[in-house]
């Protein structure tokens, strides 16, 4: 308490305040003093804000005058027991920024018709401008015309003044106020004091049946429109958020004239914030991240947590052929052969040593160079051999033979099973270089190039723009993954990839994929965009923490799985293909022709060298 009174103090002695005891009542010691018709004036004020502070209470007070005279009494900021910021017509601050904003704001004019020194006004109040209002005029009810009256509060409603009465000098008289009820349109109220109705009515209870402008992006699944007869209909995620929204506080949905155009199209991100900064909107049908943006004000308080992914196809499974290849790799088979090799020269050996043939001769060198004995190589088959086992060394060269062989025989045989059960796919891609590596190509809408950019970087996107294929609209996206198409992998969200994955589940083989490690953002925030000075701003943010709160938004989510195919967006149509593996085909014998056809042509080769030798030394003979 002593900390945030010395801050207060701080800021109020450098800005030209009074600050008294801080106590959320008002003493008015000084009426004494006071000429008769400022003392009455006082005295009805204090009576006013007394009943203003239990309805609903604040801690401070924001005073903005031209002269202090404009208060009718000159020392009314003296009376009051809060901090008080008090400026005059020349100076500007921002009062969101000083500390707590929780206030009653007051206003001291002399002229209604004073348009620029209200502007002034609601400058100082930019961002809480739905604070309650008090605004005094120095002069007689009887003085005032009710045009000039409702002229100020019309100004009032182009601002953005949400609670704002209006007093005048014989306030304590006649103990009449006016205010402004905007809902549905200008209404110009004259209320007694004396009556028990608030002072500041919730005006935002019940709208009845104000406009509530919308711009939907037709990104699936956040919102999507169409249309039934003459009726335009707001669906998706966030389409039911707002729905409900207007229905709670009784809008009316309203799609703006110069707006009616983007209902056969995807509307940008960029071209709906910028109809909520420049007013032509209330709030926008999307999510957009407000870590973009420089102006936080603009987005209501955030909704979502997502991440932007990649989608890849599947990758297919492999063809039986790959098969021999993946058993026998090459590693795998020059262990086989030098394994062979050396029992079958040992072996060779062996027979030499015991007949006592073993001579440093031509027939040795032969023997390396052609060790094999079939009855060996029918035991690596576990064939029957006629191999006799008269001596210890062949048993062992017997056993590590058919040992071999058996283990050869059953790992072969659990291959087999296993790749007949759940056959084998492509190395999965895990890096965009694998992406490049693969040819495969990532399709993006051009709007979102500055989204990659924004979070990855320059030096990314020029790295790898070679391996994204950039299509003009998200239209073309949304629709090439509507059909599932493998051709490309996509530029993903994680609120649109539950809803291909439901869809999947319809399919007897899943299409795409979710790539964690090919990420462009590894978390970003998202809101709805809104205009900065909306009186909703404040409904909006309590209301989505409510539907969250409630479960009200995963149920809206998980109900748009089955809107999207009610209305047609697409189907459960089984899109995936069905891999059969056939017993024999011709791409099976694939490398065996390959081999074969080299083998006749080394073959061939060889055969016209000796015959152009023989030829050529047959003719050297002739001529010798």
């Amino acid at each position: 308490m002593l900390y945030r009174l010395v801050r207060e103090i701080c800021f109020i002695s450098s800005c030209f305040l009074v600050v008294t005891n801080a106590k959320f009542q008002n003493y008015f010691e000084h009426f004494p003093v006071l000429q008769p018709d400022t003392a009455n004036f006082s005295r009805g004020i204090k009576v006013l804000i007394e009943r203003i502070q239990t309805e609903d209470i604040f801690i401070s007070y924001f005073l903005q005058r031209k002269h202090p005279a404009d208060c009718v009494d000159k020392d009314l900021p003296v009376h009051f027991a809060l901090p008080f910021l008090q400026l005059n017509g020349r100076n500007h601050v921002y009062i969101r920024g000083t500390g707590n904003s929780y206030l009653m704001a007051i206003l001291c004019i002399r002229q209604l018709i004073d348009k620029d020194f209200l502007l002034k006004f609601a400058k100082n109040l930019q961002h809480i401008r739905t604070r309650r209002i008090l605004v005094i005029h120095n002069s007689k009810l009887a003085a005032s015309t009710q045009s000039e009256i409702e002229t100020f509060l019309n100004y009032c409603m182009q601002f953005n003044f949400l609670n704002v009465i209006l007093v005048h000098r014989d306030f304590t008289e006649t103990t009449i106020f006016h205010s402004l009820n905007q809902f549905p349109d200008f209404k110009l109220e004259t209320r007694d004091l004396r009556t028990n109705s608030p002072i500041y009515p919730n005006r935002l209870a019940d709208v009845a049946k104000k406009k509530l402008r919308v711009l939907a992006d037709q990104i699936e699944p956040i919102t999507m429109l169409y249309e039934i007869g003459d009726a335009l209909i707001l669906e998706g995620y966030i389409g039911y958020f707002v729905k409900t929204f207007a229905r709670k506080y009784n809008f009316n949905l309203w799609l703006p004239t110069i707006y009616e155009g983007t209902v056969g199209r995807v509307v940008s991100m960029e071209e709906i914030r910028q109809a909520a900064h420049n007013g032509s909107i209330d709030v926008g049908a999307s999510l957009s991240t407000p870590q973009k943006e420089t102006n936080l004000h603009e987005y209501i308080y955030p909704m979502e947590f997502f991440q932007w992914l990649t989608m890849l196809p599947i990758e297919p499974p492999l063809e039986t052929y790959y098969f021999f290849i993946s058993i026998f790799s090459p590693t795998c088979l020059v262990g086989i052969f030098l394994f062979s090799y050396c029992v079958c020269v040992l072996y060779r050996l062996q027979l030499k040593l015991r007949r006592k043939t073993l001579y440093w001769n031509r027939a040795l060198l032969l023997l390396f160079l052609i060790p094999w004995h079939l009855d060996l190589l029918r035991g690596l088959l576990n064939q029957s051999t006629a191999m006799r086992l008269n001596s210890a060394t062949r048993r062992v060269i017997f056993i590590l033979v058919f040992a071999l062989g058996g283990t050869l025989n059953n790992f072969f045989s659990a291959k087999m099973v296993n790749w007949l059960t759940v056959p084998p796919q492509e190395t999965p891609i895990e890096t965009f270089d694998d992406v490049a590596e693969r040819n495969l190509q990532i399709q993006i809408p051009e709007p979102d190039i500055a989204e990659i950019k924004f979070y990855c970087g320059e030096t990314f996107w020029n790295q790898h723009k070679r391996i994204f294929h950039i299509v003009k609209s998200v239209d073309e996206v949304q629709e090439s993954i509507r059909k599932m198409n493998t051709s490309y992998g996509y530029l993903i969200n994680t609120l649109a990839w539950p809803i291909i994955e439901q869809r999947q589940k319809y399919f007897k083989n899943p299409l795409f994929r979710l790539s964690n490690s090919l990420y462009y953002t590894k978390g970003s925030l998202l809101s709805l965009p809104i205009s900065e000075n909306s009186m909703y701003k404040d409904l909006l943010s309590l209301f989505s923490l409510r539907s969250r709160e409630s479960g009200l938004l995963d149920y809206w989510y998980k109900r748009t799985f089955y809107t999207m195919i009610s209305i047609g967006r697409f189907n459960l149509t089984d899109l995936s293909k069905n891999y059969r593996h056939e017993v024999l085909t011709l791409k099976e014998f694939e490398w065996v022709w390959i081999i074969y056809t080299i083998g006749v042509g080394v073959s061939v080769l060889a055969f016209t060298f000796e015959w152009i030798c023989y030829k050529y030394s047959k003719y050297i003979l002739e001529h010798a």
